[in-house]
């Protein structure tokens, strides 16, 4: 290489890391991602998260993944509180209420997850995320069996349920499944 070419490297990588090293990123991000059943939500959240942009294997992408299951489902139970009391509708009332139980517990559930990864225990955060997935499934499920009540918040419901189902997708390539 000559001068000026190794010159002109030295300047690019001084000018330009970040970029050169996102797209590094950004290709790991979308390998790890072609194993979730929710590839555009997976590469959307950690393309999204500057943690995961250096990131060196799956359980860095799987931490970060997690890290924004616990706030959505954290933001859920916000909304919930809000919903909560603006309505006369008993059953939609009751709905929430049993809701904000649920997302208490799935709250409670992704923190015991990210224990669980941080030991790297796959099994128990498999437990400890499946659960938190039922969690959404029942608050939904509540409105569902109710006829003619409509849940307010299945989209975000939808959402933190996809989130759950990257990080066990993602910690199964860990667990070499």
């Amino acid at each position: 290489m000559n001068p000026i070419s190794k010159l002109f490297l030295v300047i690019l990588l001084t000018i330009c890391p970040h970029q050169i090293l996102a797209k590094e990123g950004s290709d790991f991000i979308v390998q790890a991602c072609d194993h979730t059943l929710y590839k555009a939500l997976c590469v959307k959240t950690l393309q999204s998260d500057p943690e995961s942009h250096a990131a060196a294997n799956i359980h860095i992408l799987a931490k970060v993944v997690l890290k924004h299951a616990a706030s959505e489902a954290n933001q859920i139970l916000d909304q919930i509180t809000k919903l909560h009391g603006q309505t006369s509708d008993q059953v939609i009332e009751q709905c929430l209420s049993d809701c904000s139980e649920n997302y208490q517990d799935a709250i409670d559930q992704v923190e015991d997850a990210q224990l669980a990864l941080e030991s790297n225990g796959y099994d128990d955060l498999n437990t400890w995320i499946t659960a938190a997935m039922s969690d959404a499934d029942s608050c939904e499920q509540g409105f569902n069996d109710q006829p003619g009540h409509k849940s307010p918040i299945t989209d975000l419901n939808n959402t933190f349920s996809q989130l759950c189902s990257i990080v066990l997708a993602l910690t199964n390539q860990l667990r070499g499944h």
